[in-house]
């Protein structure tokens, strides 16, 4: 302060202002300084008192009180679909309380009562909980409240968060691979139809100007050139990679048993529709990775970014990951249809319960992709209740098999996406007709299908075919993005 006092005298007598300029930093300073040490003071905070009794309240929950979750992995799963849980009530000892505390836990599970368990505080306590077969789901609710050991002092109830999983879907066996005859791709293990730096012989022509000299044959050189005045190259076609696009529908998610359809209670934790869409999508997904084609995910939602495609393991555990987090989402208008990339493989994975779905097959087919359905219904329990309820699922039968129908006719194959022996059972007694017949007699089976699908596409369009045998417990590659 003394400082800019004296640069301020000293402009003014001077005359010089950029002298009096030099006062404005040390004033700053000065009044910063004055006040920070003027800050009041924070105030005390007061006791928190009951406004019934007047008492004080009771505090929160004590540390030695506290209940965690632990999750085991995907992997420590046992048979039936369970997941291990381990109840670790903290340790009293830790949290400066005597050894005699109980935990009261409070446990709730999807499908099932509650129930409740006094645990000793600091001791685990193994569990089984039922787990979705793959996707997010909330798997057990729980609170606690502590206590002595005479239950003279007690704890106030404490909700914890539910305990939320995320299930990868499984990959099953890998199918065959249908590629397009437009194949886009600059390398590969399939076979192009445009010239290039592969492995199947396209032709034997005079050497031109800008022939590679490596492509030159000798022996057909010797064989057709009798006056040795030509040279012969040998021409061929390129290898590319296929373009796979997976549309998942996530607008309905239905259980086996069609009593459920109309049920408000919670969800079972059972395979529906949008199981068997996961699962059938993360083994064409599989497949086609494992020789380093291109895959690429999208849903009908329109809520998320498409997944771009691209190859390798990578992309299998990104589309994996994608897969479990679909959830059912009521479908939207979106301003435009999703795009498919230039000559790619397209297969719509749905229950076909609206026309949206076989909407968009019939599109894409007339753009020149090749593309098959996917049906995803899950084999049916009629467990129907109501004469309401038998009529509400008879309609959405007739309507599915009108859509299915509507799609074959129009030279569109469509796969059924579960077991190849999906029938639709009434009580203990199967029912036929509920679902519609496939291309030509029954209904075909994913990995039938695809065989069908890859054998008629190579055989119209002569290209596609993979170089060689194809591994089919092969990895995606690493190095294949």
């Amino acid at each position: 302060m003394i400082l800019g006092l004296v640069c301020v005298v000293a402009g003014l007598v001077s005359g010089r202002p950029d002298t009096v300029a030099l006062a404005a930093p040390f004033a700053l300073l000065a009044a910063a300084g004055r006040r920070s040490g003027t800050a009041p003071a924070a105030p005390a905070a007061a006791p928190v008192t009951d406004p019934v009794t007047g008492s004080a309240a009771a505090a929160a929950t004590p540390s030695w009180a506290a209940v965690a979750v632990r999750v085991a992995g995907p992997r420590d799963r046992p048979a039936g679909g369970r997941l291990r849980l381990q109840l670790q009530p903290a340790d009293p000892l830790r949290a400066g309380a005597s050894s005699d505390r109980l935990v009261t836990v409070l446990l709730a599970s999807p499908g099932c009562p509650p129930d409740a368990m006094v645990l000793r505080a600091g001791e685990d306590c193994p569990l089984l909980a039922d787990g979705p077969p793959s996707g997010e789901a909330d798997i057990l609710a729980y609170g606690w409240a502590g206590s002595t050991a005479d239950l003279m002092e007690d704890t106030a109830f404490t909700a914890a968060e539910s305990v939320r999983v995320s299930i990868l879907p499984r990959p099953g066996a890998l199918p065959a691979r249908p590629v397009s005859r437009r194949l886009r791709g600059l390398a590969g293990t399939h076979r192009s139809r445009r010239p290039g730096e592969g492995s199947d012989v396209r032709s034997i022509a005079p050497l031109r100007p800008g022939d590679p000299l490596r492509r030159i044959d000798w022996r057909a050189t010797a064989r057709r050139s009798s006056d040795q005045d030509r040279i012969m190259v040998r021409g061929r076609f390129a290898d590319a990679e296929a373009s796979v696009f997976l549309v998942i529908d996530q607008a309905h998610d239905l259980p086996d048993r069609t009593a459920d359809w109309f049920s408000a209670a919670a969800a079972r934790l059972a395979p529906g529709s949008l199981h068997l869409a996961r699962s059938a999508a993360a083994t064409v997904a599989a497949s086609y990775l494992s020789v380093g084609d291109r895959v690429g995910l999208d849903d009908l939602s329109g809520t998320r970014r498409a997944l771009r495609a691209a190859a390798g393991s990578r992309q299998l555990e990104q589309i994996r990951a994608r897969l479990a987090g679909t959830e059912v989402i009521p479908r939207r208008r979106r301003r435009r249809d999703p795009a498919p990339p230039q000559g790619s493989v397209v297969l719509v994975f749905s229950p076909f319960l609206d026309a949206e779905a076989a909407r968009l097959l019939l599109l894409w087919r007339a753009q020149g992709h090749v593309v098959a359905g996917i049906d995803c219904m899950p084999p049916l329990v009629r467990t129907e209740t109501t004469a309401a309820q038998t009529a509400s699922v008879r309609l959405v039968l007739l309507r599915r098999r009108l859509l299915l129908d509507g799609l074959r006719r129009d030279g569109v194959p469509v796969f059924t996406g579960g077991s190849p022996d999906a029938d639709v059972v009434d009580g203990d007694r199967a029912v036929s007709g509920d679902r519609p017949a496939g291309l030509s007699g029954p209904e075909l089976e994913l990995g039938a299908g695809l065989l069908l699908l890859s054998r008629e596409t190579a055989r119209r369009g002569g290209a596609g075919a993979p170089r060689g045998p194809v591994d089919p417990t092969a990895t995606p590659p690493r190095d294949g993005r």
